[in-house]
């Protein structure tokens, strides 16, 4: 269904994530047209509009709006500059047909209207939707063709992952007969199990191709085409509550086949496969304890190994490959390249930036002086019309992003322009180059010229290439330039 067409309602729900006033909005998108009442999910976008990965939350027999006071994913996932979907397959046990075609549906619609990268999703889900993202994840997997993205990671909570040790599981319940709720829903999957695939004795091979996993098989199975994805099964391992208050065995939960699911995968060769046990006991939003919980997840350590698997980049853990100083007083800031207000820009990599203390005091003799890097991802061709082009993208969508904040009125802007030539080459340069930057100071919000000096950097071995930028609105004979020059002359690149 195209944008144009879709209908999308809209929810306000206020989250509290680090303090009071701190929310955040929840989109309702209906993707399919005939059924408004059930065929949509729920989209948390990221607080900083900048959409680098997309985390799709899986559940069933609950609607998608009870996950959002069960966990807590989306939350940190608002700060991480994660897409959240919530979507509920129903009924659906495993990835039957049904669940199969609505994550297609949703998916498609998700890359669709979000524009959303299809090289960055993680898929995850809780009890019975984990069975399903793990083997909607292998089916991507098997046959890339037929479906809408091949996920760069999977994690399942509290997941039952082989059919036939779950009707297993079933039969022991109901004979057992010990806690009621239980034995329910046992009874209810039992049925449900003998309706859609037959009894386990005559088609056993349904079982076995509708299951991520079979403990019962002697070689690899469906789980072959996760040897190389990320994968983590969460479970709440306080064998002692379970034998307390349900009379459960390590044998009476999930964790015995989950486990055989990591080591088998851990023997194939997939070092990114990881049983993870809560760090904590699980309890529901109720305040009821439950190892069928979404809390059995430590919501922070998921969101940052989702980044790392999407290969998202975090300025927590990032290990520059170059030395480039800070001062006394100065300040920091590191982000992707392209930053998410000049998307443009043609290159990929990190920006590194150094400010002097005055940096934003426009009384200050600092004012507007500074150094940023750019450590790229590859070895671009680079010459004066380039980077003057890149540093007029740049700044163009470093005004933008500070009109409405800043409520700068429009009478005041006016198109940035760039002049860039190459000078004569300084030690340690590949390149060196100079030039101007004529915009408005959105700060002060008066015309401004940056005098710039970039010098183009071979490191390698390491990163390709580094471009390192001195600017400030000074001339070159005012003492800032020797405190730039001097950054420049530290910078070296690690072996």
């Amino acid at each position: 269904m195209s944008n144009r067409n879709c209908r999308i309602l809209f929810t306000l729900i206020c989250l509290f994530i680090s303090g009071p006033g701190f929310c955040q909005f929840t989109e309702k998108i209906v993707f399919n047209g005939k059924d408004s009442t059930n065929d949509y999910y729920l989209a948390v976008k990221p607080l900083s509009g900048n959409i680098k990965g997309v985390q799709v939350l899986i559940t069933s027999f609950m609607p998608p709006e009870l996950v959002l006071a069960e966990s807590k994913l989306q939350n940190v996932g608002y700060g991480n500059d994660l897409l959240t979907i919530i979507a509920s397959m129903g009924t659906s046990l495993w990835a039957d047909s049904l669940a199969t075609s609505r994550l297609n549906q949703i998916i498609r619609h998700v890359t669709e209207h979000y524009a959303a990268d299809t090289s960055k999703f993680a898929l995850g889900g809780f009890m019975y939707g984990g069975n399903i993202a793990l083997r909607y994840t292998e089916r991507c997997y098997e046959n890339p063709s037929q479906y809408p993205v091949q996920p760069k990671a999977v994690f399942a909570i509290n997941c039952p992952v082989d059919l036939i040790a779950l009707n297993k599981w079933c039969e022991r319940e109901i004979k057992k007969n010990y806690y009621p709720g239980t034995v329910g829903d046992a009874k209810f999957i039992s049925g449900e199990l003998n309706k859609k695939l037959g009894s386990f004795s005559d088609h056993p091979d349904k079982y076995i191709q509708s299951s991520p996993f079979y403990v019962g098989s002697d070689q690899l199975g469906n789980e072959k085409f996760l040897t190389n994805v990320p994968v983590r099964l969460y479970y709440d391992t306080d064998i002692e509550w379970e034998l307390k208050n349900r009379r459960n065995s390590l044998f009476d939960t999930y964790m015995p086949e989950g486990s055989e699911m990591i080591t088998r995968l851990m023997l194939a060769g997939n070092k990114a496969a990881e049983f993870v046990s809560s760090k904590q006991p699980a309890f529901k939003s109720s305040g009821v304890r439950s190892p069928y919980a979404w809390s059995v997840v430590d919501e922070v350590d998921c969101v940052q190994w989702i980044k790392k698997s999407l290969v998202i980049f975090n300025p927590q853990t990032y290990q520059p490959v170059y030395f480039l100083p800070v001062p006394a007083g100065w300040s920091t800031e590191v982000f992707s390249l392209p930053p998410d207000f000049a998307k443009k820009i043609p290159y990929k990599g990190i920006e590194d930036l150094r400010f002097f203390p005055g940096w934003g005091d426009v009384k200050s003799e600092e004012h507007w002086s500074y150094v940023y890097l750019w450590s790229l991802d590859d070895k671009p061709e680079l010459d004066a019309a380039a980077l003057q082009q890149s540093l007029v993208t740049l700044y163009t969508g470093l005004v933008g992003r500070n009109i409405e904040p800043r409520k700068i009125p429009k009478e005041k802007l006016f198109p940035v322009e760039a002049a860039i030539q190459k000078i004569k080459t300084t030690a340690g340069d590949q390149m060196t180059f100079e030039g101007t930057v004529h915009m408005l100071d959105y700060i002060a919000q008066v015309p401004m010229t940056l005098n710039v000096r970039i010098h183009i950097k071979d490191c390698s071995g390491k990163t390709p290439l580094c471009i390192l930028f001195e600017v400030s609105p000074k001339p070159y004979e005012h003492p800032n330039w020797k405190k730039l020059d001097l950054l420049n002359a530290e910078f070296k690149c690690l072996k």
